[in-house]
């Protein structure tokens, strides 16, 4: 049974990670969805990817409007300048340079002046990079999302979609799902699995007990067996399970048995048969 719980385990294991596999290699093949949606004046539209950093929030699934608007300084490694204070209702988003300093410093600069998500570009590559942070305390204080573009994608918002400008841009959630997606179910099942052999071995358990309480003599049949006193000389003078000899007065408790020769005498061990008194030796 324990061996048959083992296998389901493993099934279930390899079940689910060939299924994880084939899931991620239907994302994969989907379409990529443009990341930054990008709207000027005259109704130009233009669609850039990004890859979302892995400090901050998450964008909200309904994607985040907001004007761009240039860092000053543009590296953003200091305070920056905050966006402008007038009575627009929408999010200001900021574009920043890449080098000079952390990701998660520039990224945290933007939020302290004030813009609701931050756009960091790349410099001579069209590279994306997926954005970290090594800083625990900086990562914890971080509450925007943001994310990092290439140089080209950088050029042309800076040239048709910025603020002054009149354009703005909507940040869209990637179409992936995060790792804990994919955790989450494998801890469920292999939990599931463990439970199931806990709950066996408890039983198995439990049944072997009541197996060896049925086979045992009750007290009242046991004080029924002839009880016999050692004497030197007797044909069995030495303990079968323990070895060790008898002494004179020991006493032997004479059990029935199913052997050819009829009588095989045992000394029982009380402490186990509920009859104090009773030598511990048996033959």
């Amino acid at each position: 049974m324990l061996l048959s719980l083992g296998m389901l385990m493993l099934s279930a294991t390899q079940i689910y990670t060939i299924f994880t596999v084939q899931l991620f290699a239907f994302l994969n093949l989907l379409p990529v969805e443009a990341d930054i949606a990008a709207y000027s004046f005259d109704n130009k539209t233009e669609n850039f990817e990004d890859l979302p950093a892995r400090f901050g929030y998450r964008l909200p699934s309904n994607g985040l409007k907001g004007f761009l608007i240039g860092a000053r300084p543009e590296n953003a490694c200091e305070p920056i300048e905050p966006p402008p204070r007038d009575n627009l209702t929408g999010a200001f988003i900021v574009l920043i340079k890449r080098f000079d300093c952390n990701f998660d410093i520039k990224v945290l600069n933007a939020q302290k002046a004030g813009y609701k998500a931050a756009i960091v570009h790349n410099v001579d590559s069209d590279d994306l990079i997926s954005m970290g942070s090594n800083d625990l305390d900086v990562m914890k204080q971080i509450d925007i999302p943001s994310m990092f573009v290439s140089e080209v994608t950088a050029t042309s918002l800076k040239e048709d979609f910025t603020y002054d400008k009149g354009g703005h841009v909507v940040l869209m959630p990637d179409f992936s799902l995060p790792l804990e997606y994919y955790l989450i179910p494998f801890l469920i099942i292999v939990g599931i699995c463990l439970v199931l052999i806990v709950v066996f071995m408890i039983t198995k358990f439990v049944q072997d007990r009541h197996r060896a309480r049925r086979s045992r003599l009750r007290k009242d049949q046991l004080k029924k067996l002839p009880i016999h006193k050692y004497k030197k000389g007797d044909n069995y003078d030495v303990c079968a399970i323990c070895l060790d000899e008898y002494e004179e007065g020991d006493k032997l408790r004479v059990l029935p048995c199913s052997h050819g020769d009829g009588l095989l005498i045992f000394t029982l061990l009380v402490n186990f048969l509920f009859l104090p008194g009773t030598h511990i030796h048996t033959v």
